[in-house]
């Protein structure tokens, strides 16, 4: 009875549980047109809410790679634009404007690589306490615009006086 549809009984109806291949073939379709999409406008499968082969990790690596890779070539062009059309050579020496777009927020990783990071900065005396809070939306705290000097920080080794253990 392989295949074949048992005998219904008590007024039950028959009802498909599987995909016909018109439906299946339909359903592929639709999925090589957003990967189309995705390919003409240079962006990753994710951003089209196609979420059948992806993972944190993936969605992590799409976002850096759409800044990258899309988006970079157009900012690195308004910049250029605005540049051009709205700032001009300051007649004073040592005066230079510059626009860059902050594309901070777009790279804004998992909290716990971002307090590495921080920790990193921080004792290496390349930014302070106050300016990590600053970045987590967090008041500053009293003393936390001191920069740390733990990168200067020597070991003193004392040598033990000989016939002492």
């Amino acid at each position: 009875m392989r295949g074949k549809t048992p005998i219904l009984e008590g007024g039950m109806e028959y009802q498909q549980l599987g995909m016909n291949n018109q439906d299946a073939e339909w359903l592929a379709s639709r999925r090589f047109t957003i990967d189309d999409i995705a390919r003409m406008f240079n962006v990753s499968p994710i951003f089209l809410q196609e979420y059948s082969n992806s993972t944190y990790s993936n969605f992590s690596e799409a976002s850096r790679a759409f800044l990258t890779i899309t988006m970079r070539p157009w900012l690195a062009n308004f910049e250029q634009q605005i540049k051009s059309a709205l700032l001009m050579n300051s007649p004073k020496r040592g005066i230079r404007y510059q626009v860059e777009f902050d594309t901070a927020d777009l790279l804004r990783t998992n909290p716990k690589e971002r307090f590495q990071s921080y920790e990193t900065a921080i004792k290496s005396g390349v930014m302070c306490p106050n300016e990590a809070r600053e970045r987590e939306g967090l008041s500053p705290r009293a003393g936390g615009d001191e920069f740390s000097q733990a990168w200067k920080q020597t070991v003193e080794i004392k040598q033990q006086p000989e016939g002492k253990a």
